[in-house]
């Protein structure tokens, strides 16, 4: 039976991801084998060799003690060090039994113990004979038997050590064994994964790559002309067809990507042409007695005299008027946008000029600007007026959410959003944040929670954006703040800018038409 080209590399594939999980089963477990080694090698052998090593150099410490005491005519500080290196030896020699694994290595420690004592003994008998004025007969007995005795305990010592040497040198020989078992384990998979690896690669290359040379070959051909204006001299037939397929599919991304932009625009501009006809003709049948009631109000204002109390009650009626016209003005800007007068700015500037406008406003609520602009920023092009009306909406609404103080974050930066590239600018503050039930729409026209706000901040700042080819998001807010983004392409761009905008006058242009 023929096996198709498919099952031929199937079965190759299996076969080495096969050998591949078997390597890695047996990687795994020499790890785990060798830590299991390591840790026995600590275990069982370091420890001995510190406590063997720190053994005699604790017996070490002790020599010379009783000699500097005859010498000192018998000082009683060289006995107080000598009975507390006398205390190291023997908890030393505890530690030492606790950590010793062989016969050999305990018997060694018995017998250094009993010459250990002797040897304490003698010399506190050379102390007792120098204490009693036998001096001559207490030096005899330091010369004679207390050497004898340091030098039977130190070979004791040397023993021991050489005991844990070779039981070190015993485990390191079974680990390398190990290791080498292992060693021919993995070597033997690895030649066979080779070999398994290299007919996948001669069935790849016949069945895959040299059909998919011939079909990039046709591509090439079919590309012509365009191939040929464009300069490129690919010679990797492979990475020239996935260069044609790669464009494919950014140009089904992209304009899968606009059509669905343009159908939210589409929605958007059809419901802000709706509210937009109202807002205009209700701003309009507003503004004209309202003008009247302003001139009335002047007239009158001027035949009531000298009556602070009636004047009180004009300022009052006056100021209501002149909130009024505002929200009027709002709605007027709202239905009739204005043409956009583009120029190239750097944004920092047009920031500046916001931030002075609201100076006094920030010093008597005490709140702060912190700057943190990216160094070499690129220009954007933009009408200033409107693109600082948008910054001036953010900080005024930053300011509102702050009434006991804060402070306003604003930082510029060079990034990439929507494929293109473009400035970001956010605005962070630490104010109370937006509830989320509110966070789904702020964007929607007349909606607002302040209690003499329009609702129509945040949307014509949304809708201004737009027109620059641009966006205005919220990108996060909690109980400890709020921070905007305000995305503004950069003057490169900026042809692809301007005829979005013609677009976006042209409607708003046929909006007033109507």
């Amino acid at each position: 039976m023929r096996l198709s080209l498919a099952s031929k590399i199937s079965i190759a594939i299996v076969g080495v991801l096969a050998l591949a999980m078997l390597s890695s089963i047996v990687a795994i477990a020499s790890a785990y084998r060798f830590e299991e080694i390591q840790r026995t090698l600590v275990a069982d052998n370091l420890e001995s060799m510190q406590a063997a090593e720190e053994l005699e150099i604790a017996l070490l410490e002790q020599r010379g003690f009783v000699s500097s005491y005859i010498l000192d005519q018998g000082n009683k500080t060289w006995l107080q060090q000598l009975d507390h290196h006398r205390q190291a030896f023997d908890d030393w020699l505890i530690r030492a039994r606790d950590a010793a694994r062989s016969d050999d290595e305990h018997a060694i420690l018995d017998r250094l113990e009993e010459v250990h004592q002797t040897y304490g003994e003698k010399r506190d008998e050379v102390v007792a004979l120098y204490d009693a004025g036998q001096e001559v007969h207490a030096r005899q007995v330091l010369l004679r038997d207390v050497a004898r005795l340091y030098q039977e305990a130190f070979d004791l010592c040397e023993e021991f050590i050489a005991v844990n040497q070779k039981l070190v040198d015993t485990s390191t020989a079974n680990v390398r064994h190990q290791v080498e078992q292992i060693t021919v384990i993995v070597a033997t998979v690895l030649l066979v994964t080779v070999a398994i690896g290299c007919a996948l690669l001669w069935l790849f290359f016949r069945g895959v790559i040299l059909p998919l040379q011939r079909i990039a070959a046709d591509v090439r051909s079919a590309a012509g002309d365009e191939r040929g204006s464009s300069g490129d001299a690919r010679t990797d037939e492979l990475r020239e067809l996935g260069h044609y397929v790669q464009l494919l599919m950014t140009d089904v991304a992209e304009t899968r990507s606009d059509l669905k932009h343009s159908r939210t625009q589409l929605a958007h501009a059809d419901k802000l042409a709706a509210v937009g006809k109202l807002a205009a003709s209700v701003a309009h049948e507003i503004r004209n007695p309202l003008t009247s009631i302003k001139m009335w109000l002047f007239s009158l204002r001027r035949n009531v005299g000298q009556d602070e109390e009636v004047r009180k009650k004009f300022d009052i009626v006056s100021d209501e008027i002149a909130r009024l016209d505002s929200i009027v003005r709002n709605f007027l800007e709202f239905s009739r946008p204005p043409q956009l007068n583009l120029e190239s700015r750097p944004v920092g500037q047009v920031i500046e000029k916001t931030v002075e406008l609201v100076r006094h406003r920030l010093e008597d609520q005490k709140i702060i600007i912190e700057r943190t602009d990216q160094s070499e920023l690129p220009p954007v092009t933009a009408d200033v007026e409107q693109l600082q009306q948008v910054f001036l909406n953010l900080i005024n609404n930053a300011i509102d959410a702050m009434p006991a103080g804060g402070e306003v974050r604003i930082a510029c930066s060079r990034s990439h959003h929507g494929g293109r590239e473009m400035v970001a600018v956010r605005f962070a503050d630490t104010g109370t944040g937006i509830p989320q039930d509110v966070q789904e729409r702020i964007f929607e026209p007349f909606f607002t929670t302040k209690a003499e706000g329009t609702g129509l901040g945040l949307c014509i700042a949304a809708s201004v954006m737009a027109r620059h080819n641009g966006l205005l998001e919220l990108e996060s807010s909690s109980a400890q703040g709020t921070q905007w983004i305000v995305w503004l392409p950069t003057a490169e761009s900026s042809s692809e800018r301007v005829d979005r905008m013609r677009g976006w006058d042209d409607a708003s242009s046929s909006l007033e038409q109507e």
